[in-house]
């Protein structure tokens, strides 16, 4: 710490502030007292998005019948177990969670097992995606291509969303 070539006098002890006193946050460090940072949010807005990426899953899992790239030798075998020997099953999202348009749009989402989730995509992303669009086909492909294109801000009534995806899930 810089000092200033000034000295301050000090005649008498100085007297205690309402600031300088101890208390539970503080405790005379001068500093806030540090608590753990909330993992999820607990507002109904991000309630629902869990309710939307759950039925998500679902619904991909019915429309895909499994891990979209099971099929192909280049991406290799499917892994992920659960306890039980079942399979983990995730909803990617073809486009960023963070843009509200394509969040609750089950034609922008596809299903993979965990070890292509997590490891597969990220080290070979520009195969991965190559198989996507062969797979989704050309209508989703330009959506996909529309929504990436979009950098409109949208409100989304998530409530009505949850409803619609609820819906799709039935007609499965």
């Amino acid at each position: 710490m810089k000092r200033s070539g000034f000295k301050q006098k000090r005649t008498k002890p100085m007297k205690r502030t309402p600031l300088k006193t101890k208390s539970s946050l503080n405790r005379g460090t001068g500093q806030l007292r540090r608590t753990k940072l909330r993992v999820v949010g607990h507002s109904t807005a991000s309630e629902l998005k869990r309710d939307i990426q759950a039925i998500l899953r679902q619904i991909v899992i019915k429309r895909d019948g499994g891990c979209i790239l099971r099929n192909y030798p280049e991406s290799g075998a499917c892994g992920g177990h659960r306890n039980d020997g079942e399979l983990i099953l995730q909803a990617e999202h073809l486009h960023t969670r963070a843009n509200n348009a394509s969040y609750a749009d089950h034609r922008l989402v596809v299903c993979l097992c965990q070890r292509h989730h997590i490891y597969w995509k990220p080290q070979y992303s520009d195969t991965y995606y190559e198989i996507v669009r062969e797979h989704i086909g050309p209508e989703r492909t330009k959506l996909l291509d529309a929504v990436k294109n979009d950098h409109r801000p949208h409100k989304m009534d998530w409530k009505l969303e949850k409803l619609a995806l609820e819906q799709e899930l039935k007609e499965i």
